[in-house]
């Protein structure tokens, strides 16, 4: 486009600098200037379109990922349905060795396979889970917890006695349908778990491995 409007200037800076220029000459040259006018016209309009399309484009991109960002998304496949809970304590709990923590706070529960009265979850669906346990203690009480699958411990967790530390424990296990996992304590004593800084969590990585 930049070539053709050079055309188009030259001529016409050709015609007012020409006094002597013939009729023949002159038709040739407004001829010219035509033919780059209406290529111009042309290429603007192409330009026009290109435009467009560009526009109709980014708002179906915009449209696309609007839609995406608004879409419920997990690890698991397209087709496979969603595991997943979170839960810790309402309040501060005794827990007796080798008994469950019943975390009664459930704020997730894709899938319906944790019950807060008993503090178990039951894989609803067989595949291959990642389980997290974190515990704080209170001042003078050290804690020591396992995550348990089907009554044997498959993790360990504690937390000193110096009071308000912490521990996390993760594992990722296999589970079939209805195999349960829970927390318990295992230092053959009562211990005392502080309310909101105790959960329990987990969710279904993949159905097939």
């Amino acid at each position: 486009m930049a070539s053709i409007v050079f055309v188009f200037f030259s001529c016409v800076s050709w015609i007012l600098v020409s006094d002597a220029i013939s009729t023949k000459d002159q038709e040739d040259v407004l001829h010219a200037i035509k033919s780059a006018y209406d290529e111009m016209k042309i290429e603007v309009s192409t330009l026009k379109e290109e435009l467009t399309l560009m526009k109709q484009k980014n708002c179906e991109c915009a449209t696309k990922v609007d839609s995406y960002n608004k879409s419920p998304r997990f690890l698991v496949p397209n087709g496979q349905a969603p595991v997943a809970f979170h839960t810790h304590l309402s309040a501060n709990f005794n827990v007796s060795s080798n008994h469950a923590v019943a975390y009664d706070m459930v704020k997730i529960n894709v899938g319906d396979g944790y019950n807060k009265f008993s503090g178990i979850f039951k894989a609803p669906t067989a595949g291959l889970y990642f389980i997290t346990n974190t515990v704080m203690s209170m001042p003078n009480h050290g804690i020591h917890v396992e995550i348990v699958k089907n009554g044997v411990a498959i993790g360990k967790n504690w937390a000193d006695h110096n009071g308000y530390e912490s521990g996390t424990m993760s594992v990722i296990t296999d589970l079939d349908v209805n195999d349960s996992v829970w927390v318990r304590d295992s230092d053959g004593g009562t211990e005392r778990l502080e309310h909101d800084y105790n959960s329990f969590s987990g969710f279904l990585i993949y159905t097939e491995y």
